[in-house]
């Protein structure tokens, strides 16, 4: 989770200025000369910082923008939410904040808000950083149904993950998951949020191979098992990302930043990271197991990735495409 103070740009708000009506138009002159860029009505920040930002970045800018104004404490909900949890979606950041009221607060989606009318219990909201912001197993529902499914699988598994092997521990459990569906029901969009639930591993890694899985499951190949450990004479060769070993074989999809970011390399080259790679697949297959590796662009399209386990040697079932 990042906080909202965290953020790396600073907003400059109209309404704090001396001269209001000077300042606004003297920004909006800015706007359009691409000095400023206008975040929301009232609020804008230096275009050349806007355009450093990435696009969670700019999308909790446009969040703050909206709610950090006196006398408004709406609570945020889905995808503004799963920014300021730090939970990661599939696909772009939408451009307006998302908020839940109660059926009778009144109001509707406006330029500037989508509005979400749902009751909340006292337990689906918590307080990060001073704004109120639907708990992480709530927005993991509420993803469930808004969302996609390779984006609301990606979002469910990064709160379920348990990193073992460094004794973290989840952010929320299947159990939470569950208590918090079942005080909701009934709800429109149940079942899709229960087969979020029920398809949700405890060991997806990144978003790479929470999408790997969706279309895995799409295309009818078997179900893995996932970060599995594989020891040689030698000791532990790796962690694997998908084991099938009924077919004896392993899959690793592999993000380009593994490669190069330095915060994922461990200290080591982008050179050294392939060349351990190629040793550790080495060691695999001397222990009986084929490697098949892949990347986003094939983990992302259900039919590539089904010609790539094919030719892999994988079986492959009847293909899905729903719960």
């Amino acid at each position: 989770m990042v906080p909202m103070s965290d953020e790396p740009a600073d907003l400059i708000r109209v309404r704090l200025l001396d001269d209001h009506l000077e300042s606004r138009r003297r920004l909006a002159r800015a706007a359009l000369a691409g000095e400023q860029f206008r975040v929301t009505r009232g609020a804008y920040v230096a275009a050349d910082v806007w355009q450093q930002l990435a696009s969670r970045e700019r999308y909790l800018l446009r969040i703050r923008a909206y709610a950090d104004v006196p006398g408004r404490h709406p609570v945020l909900s889905h995808w503004s939410a799963a920014a300021i949890h730090g939970l990661p979606i599939i696909g772009d950041w939408p451009q307006r904040p998302h908020r839940t009221a109660g059926p009778a607060s009144g109001g509707r989606s406006s330029a500037n808000v989508v509005r979400h009318s749902a009751l909340l219990r006292d337990d689906d909201v918590v307080e990060v950083d001073g704004f109120l912001v639907t708990s992480i197993a709530r927005t993991v529902l509420d993803l469930a149904v808004a969302s996609d499914l390779v984006s609301a699988v990606t979002t469910a598994d990064n709160a379920l993950f348990v990193a073992a092997r460094s004794g973290a521990t989840a952010r929320v459990s299947r159990e939470g998951l569950l208590e918090t569906y079942a005080k909701r029901m009934p709800f429109r969009g149940h079942r899709l949020a229960m087969g979020v639930i029920e398809f949700a591993e405890t060991g997806a890694q990144t978003p790479i191979e929470s999408v790997s899985r969706v279309n895995m499951w799409r295309v009818g190949a078997p179900r893995p098992t996932l970060q599995q450990a594989f020891y040689d004479h030698l000791g532990l060769i790796g962690h694997a990302d998908f084991d099938f070993p009924a077919h004896g074989m392993v899959g690793e999809s592999d993000g380009d930043l593994k490669y190069l970011d330095p915060r994922f390399r461990g200290g080591r080259s982008a050179e050294q990271v392939v060349l351990d790679e190629k040793k550790r697949e080495d060691r695999l297959r001397a222990i009986g197991r084929r490697v098949s590796r892949w990347g986003w662009a094939t983990a992302s399209h259900p039919e590539a990735l089904r010609r790539h386990l094919e030719a892999a040697g994988l079986p492959l079932g009847a293909p899905k495409s729903g719960w």
